[in-house]
């Protein structure tokens, strides 16, 4: 016969009993969720949640080309107006003083003066084969290099000069850029400036971004706003198209360039608003009036480059916005998604769009301030479709909005307005997060 010899206290007995039923739901979960597929990334930013937010203008021209004012005076207006960086993108003309030493000199004293500030030296550059049709803004790290890098691109690349007038000419001067202005591992930044101010469809700047990120990733992307907000709220002049609430229709029409390419797997940025400032009569000074928001992973050239490579950052106008969140959260994803990442999801997927930010009281005018409107606009391959259109909530995120992912996946971005009765509106635009399906075919994001 079986006899008891020794007896547990009945707690402990309950104890034991209930650890062993943990023990097993525990590992049967365990083996259920490593049965399921769950959301990863695919492309990730590492300092989300650690980065820091400066302000920038990124497209600016001072007496080195044909700016009115000299490059101490555009910079300490750009500091006033609140800017923690600028870049000075003089034109690469054969007549003007862009690249020249007196130009590198002349930045190099300018930064001493202004310690607290990051400084790039840049050009605009003329790709070929368009003579001065074509702009895009060229930024390198600040070092040693960087007027050898400068110069070497306008006196051999520049499509200013008629024996340059050979379209595979850019490609040879990008891949010059990868190889020469790569420093520590973190490349120059190429963005295609107004693309649809010299041409009568906007649709165009599709076949230029295509072909330049198929010779390398440096160009990241296109100014979404367009400069020059002071006497042409609509567009410069030379512009054939209008621009929409100031902003260029490549990105502000729904479909347009932008949308296109992201269709097409191809993650470019516009999320950008530079002044273009050449003087106060027909521009806002840098930082006045049109902003670019960038969260860098550190205070520094270095990690303004990252962050500009990595789509970390948004723009507006008016100074109606801060400090602009928008995340996309999906079921056993570490984390939210942000601006720039790429996520893969199960097939059937809801995902959680998110978006929040700060009012400032007033804004650029010393006018009481709001956001009268969120949009959630959606990209696939075959489709693009605003999916929220809604004022912002009072209280907690101002949008907040469940998405079915497609089998093919998607692409969602922001923007939002203040309506203005007399003019157009004040916008804010962000850049993109790709959300991909596990085993859909699709396009490899760039």
């Amino acid at each position: 016969m079986f006899r008891i010899t020794h007896r547990l206290p009945e707690e402990k007995m309950k104890q034991t009993f209930l650890s062993g039923i943990l023990i097993v739901i525990t590992t049967l979960g365990l083996i259920r969720c490593n049965g399921e597929p769950r959301a990863r990334f695919i492309r990730q930013v590492d300092w989300v949640g650690q980065g820091v937010w400066l302000k920038a203008d990124l497209h600016l021209h001072t007496t080195f080309s044909d700016g009115s004012h000299t490059v101490a005076e555009v910079v300490a207006k750009a500091a006033e107006f609140g800017c923690d960086v600028v870049a000075i993108t003089d034109h690469t003309y054969r007549n003007l003083k862009a690249a020249t030493p007196a130009y590198f000199q002349t930045i190099a004293r300018v930064r001493k003066e202004y310690p607290e500030m990051i400084i790039l030296a840049g050009v605009e550059w003329n790709v070929p084969p368009w003579g001065r049709r074509v702009h895009v803004n060229v930024l390198v790290q600040p070092t040693p290099k960087e007027s050898m890098i400068l110069l070497g691109l306008k006196q051999f690349f520049d499509g200013d000069k008629p024996e340059n007038h050979d379209k595979a000419l850019a490609a040879e001067g990008l891949r010059w850029l990868a190889k020469t202005a790569t420093v520590d591992g973190v490349p120059p930044v190429v963005i295609y400036n107004h693309p649809s101010r010299k041409t009568p469809n906007s649709l165009e700047a599709v076949a230029n971004l295509e072909r330049w990120q198929a010779v390398n990733d440096l160009t990241i992307g296109f100014e979404g706003s367009p400069g020059h907000q002071g006497d042409y709220p609509s567009g410069h002049p030379r512009y054939i198209e209008q621009l929409i609430d100031r902003w260029d229709p490549a990105a502000a029409r729904i479909g347009d360039a932008w949308d296109t390419l992201l269709g097409k797997g191809i993650d470019i940025w516009a999320a950008f608003a530079f002044s273009d400032f050449h003087n106060e009569r027909a521009d806002r000074w840098p930082g006045e009036f049109s902003e670019t928001w960038i969260y860098v992973p550190e205070r520094s050239p270095a990690g303004v480059l990252q962050a500009l490579r990595a789509g970390t950052f948004f723009a507006a106008h008016g100074h109606i916005v801060r400090a602009v969140d928008f995340s996309v959260e999906a079921p056993r994803l570490p984390r939210p998604a942000s601006v720039g990442e790429v996520i893969e999801v199960p097939p059937s997927t809801q995902v959680t769009a998110r978006v929040r930010f700060i009012v400032p009281a007033r804004d650029w005018a010393g006018q009481p301030n709001r956001i009268d409107a969120i949009e959630l606009v959606a990209i696939t391959t075959n489709a693009v479709k605003v999916l929220a259109h809604r004022p912002p909530k009072s209280q907690g995120a101002a949008l907040v909005e469940t998405v079915a992912v497609p089998a093919e996946g998607l692409v969602l971005r922001v923007r939002g307005r203040r309506v203005v009765s007399d003019g157009p509106d004040l916008m804010f635009y962000t850049n993109p997060i790709r959300i991909t399906v596990k085993g859909a075919a699709k396009s490899t994001p760039t």
